[in-house]
């Protein structure tokens, strides 16, 4: 009988070893037929997804089951590095998820790759890549592994934005997805680095697994208790700044809004709230850190909300229907950030799973209408295809429905956040998340109205997209219907860390009140998308009436252009000058190397310029170390 053990490994290797069998096909230029790299992937694929049912319902069962196991690799004075598993709640219904996703992108990337005809290797090459590379991170057993394997998603967000590599604006596309997510890279290294210092900086005789997360509530209080609380704050907070970065929040877009180059299957798991929120799940495993510091939760929560509501501000006017998703997806990760500025640990990752359904369901119907439509993805040129493609329509419906929060899955978790937000108190807050909903039904359905009622505005004719890409869309469309009842029904203390559990009842005025909000949200929209009722004669006078009495015209032309032009002036600038440098300072080091050895090969280490700036730099070292290692921060 096979253990659990070797479960796991086998839903982790399994798309590492397809990845290297089709790379050993291409690379020996062997007559592999492209639907064998279908087959082979979807058979890896498929079977890592029922190990990670097995696994899911193995821990669902038994209640607070964890499985940890770590491989040596090497150690460095007292600090051991492993390649290690941490199979909990958390990380289990994380590895479904993706496993479902992953499963559904197969099935639709054969059709839409017949349809290109190129790449068909090393697209899933790079699929299972990226699959392998997940499974690695969501497992891991410490945050050295995480920091690593986060990188490696960095690098197949790189690859698969510039997967055609002919056209010249996937190429460029590429570098600046590629030097955006290194920057969270960075601060997440160097937050890493810190923590791993300064919680080791008196162990002399204890081994350390690289900042296990089995002991990382007790590593962070003996670092609390050792250091500043300035000095350890800071440290988190590089960790919330470097998540919110992988995330894509508001200002740092450029990683998703610049991988629309990547084929459509890839750019629908790209913007997936799970993917999307690898430096969320960071966030979740390093709780008990953040949770020794009180202010930094209102950190994330004004990041979270701030960056849901100017993301879908933003969203209002978008005609491309990826970088309308991407927007989409981006504030739905916000409002999770946002859920758990509140230390509401099961909601957040609640609202992550349901609009990750909703939002996966979304992304793939557009997949299958750009498909039908010839790659069309403005929607100016679309509409009326309700009844071309009535499947199509009625599963984008039920997206939007179900994110907007009016019913199915996408209610409950709203419904408990606003709950929430009553009972403490929040008020603001409160206003902002019922704005936020406001503008995301009006987004959803403004898209709606645009792509499937009216006209026809398109001149390639629509094509049927084939029962292989239905089949996909009806796997996503079950959990975006009965995932949050079920779930919130019977589950909720699955999800619940030590304190309560906040997945439970809520209050129904409240939520009858945030259902009428929504409802405004898509009654404008269907006034003005569809019956055409408010012209813009109507609209100049609203938006003058607002600008003369509540000056609300100035404030949002601020938000919109002013504020994200002085945001983005900031961002080239980190981008020319400290990115660069840090992306060159490898190649410094190199040549300092170089220089030293030269100089000393040639016995010209006498050299007084030299001399002055060994020794400096020795002394500056030396000062360094025992400026930390004499406890002189405290």
């Amino acid at each position: 009988m096979i253990d659990i053990l070797t479960l796991v490994y086998i839903a982790i290797f399994a798309p590492f070893l397809c990845a290297l069998i089709l790379s050993v096909c291409k690379f020996a230029n062997s007559k592999f037929p492209q639907y064998g790299n279908f087959a082979l992937s979807m058979t890896t694929c498929g079977a890592s997804l029922l190990i990670s049912v097995l696994l899911f319902v193995y821990t669902l069962t038994y209640s607070g089951y964890v499985l940890e196991n770590n491989i040596a690799l090497c150690a460095i004075q007292n600090i051991l590095f492993h390649f290690g598993i941490y199979l909990d709640n958390l990380s289990s219904i994380f590895i479904l998820f993706i496993s479902l996703l992953f499963f559904v992108a197969n099935i639709f990337s054969y059709r839409y790759l017949l349809q290109n005809r190129q790449g068909f290797a090393r697209f899933y090459i790079y699929l299972n890549l990226m699959q392998f590379f997940a499974y690695c991170f969501f497992i891991s057993s410490n945050l050295m592994q995480s920091i690593v394997f986060i990188m490696m998603q960095s690098l197949m967000l790189y690859l698969f934005t510039n997967f055609y590599f002919q056209k010249p604006a996937a190429a460029e596309d590429s570098q600046k997805v590629f030097i955006a997510n290194i920057a969270g890279d960075f601060i997440l290294i160097c937050a890493c680095c810190a923590f791993l210092y300064f919680s080791t900086i008196t162990a002399d005789t204890i081994n350390i697994p690289t900042l296990g997360y089995n002991n990382i509530n007790s590593l962070g209080l003996y670092s609390f208790a050792s250091l500043n609380p300035v000095i350890f704050a800071l440290i988190c907070l590089l960790f919330i700044l470097g998540s919110i970065i992988k995330s894509a929040q508001y200002p740092f877009l450029r990683s998703i809004s610049r991988s629309v180059q990547a084929p459509n299957p890839a750019f629908s798991l790209i913007i997936s709230p799970i993917i999307l929120a690898q430096g969320v799940f960071l966030l979740l495993r390093l709780f008990p850190l953040l949770n020794l510091t009180p202010v930094l939760f209102e950190v994330l929560k004004a990041a979270g909300i701030l960056s849901a509501l100017l993301v879908l501000l933003s969203a209002a006017k978008e005609n491309e229907i990826k970088s309308f998703c991407a927007k989409i997806a981006i504030s739905q990760t916000g409002i999770a950030i946002f859920a758990l500025g509140f230390k509401m640990y099961d909601l957040c990752i609640f609202q992550l799973l349901c609009s990750g359904f909703a939002m996966a369901l979304i992304s793939y119907t557009t997949n299958a209408l750009s498909y039908s439509t010839g790659s069309q993805e403005n929607i100016k040129f679309l509409g009326g295809l309700r009844e071309k493609l009535p499947f199509q329509a009625a599963a984008y419906l039920l997206g939007a429905v179900s994110l907007a929060g009016f019913v199915f899955s996408g209610f409950y978790p709203r419904a408990m956040i606003l709950d929430k937000l009553f009972k403490s108190d929040s008020f603001i807050y409160l206003v902002i998340l019922l704005l936020c909903s406001f503008v995301t039904a009006f987004c959803l359905f403004r898209v709606y109205f645009r792509v499937f009622e009216g006209r026809y505005r398109g001149t390639f004719e629509p094509k049927n997209v084939g029962k292989a890409m239905n089949f996909g869309i009806i796997l996503l469309t079950l959990p975006t219907v009965f995932f949050g009842y079920i779930f919130s029904r019977y589950a909720g203390g699955f999800l619940t860390p030590a304190a309560g559990s906040n997945i439970g009842n809520f209050n129904p005025f409240i939520n009858i009140f945030a259902f009428l909000i929504s409802a405004a949200g898509y009654y404008l929209a269907y006034n003005i998308y569809f019956t055409k009722r408010l012209y813009s004669v109507r609209i100049r006078a609203i938006r003058r009436l607002a600008a003369k009495c509540f000056y609300a015209e100035n404030f949002v032309d601020f938000i919109t252009k002013d504020l994200l032009i002085f945001l983005s002036k900031i961002f080239s600038f980190f981008e020319k000058y400290i990115l660069t440098f840090l992306y060159k300072l490898p190649a410094y080091i190199l040549d300092l190397i170089s220089y030293i050895a030269i100089k000393t090969e040639g016995k010209n280490t006498n050299s007084k310029f030299f001399g002055i700036v060994l020794w400096m730099s020795l002394i500056t070292f030396i000062a360094c170390l025992i400026y930390f290692k004499t406890g002189v921060i405290r």
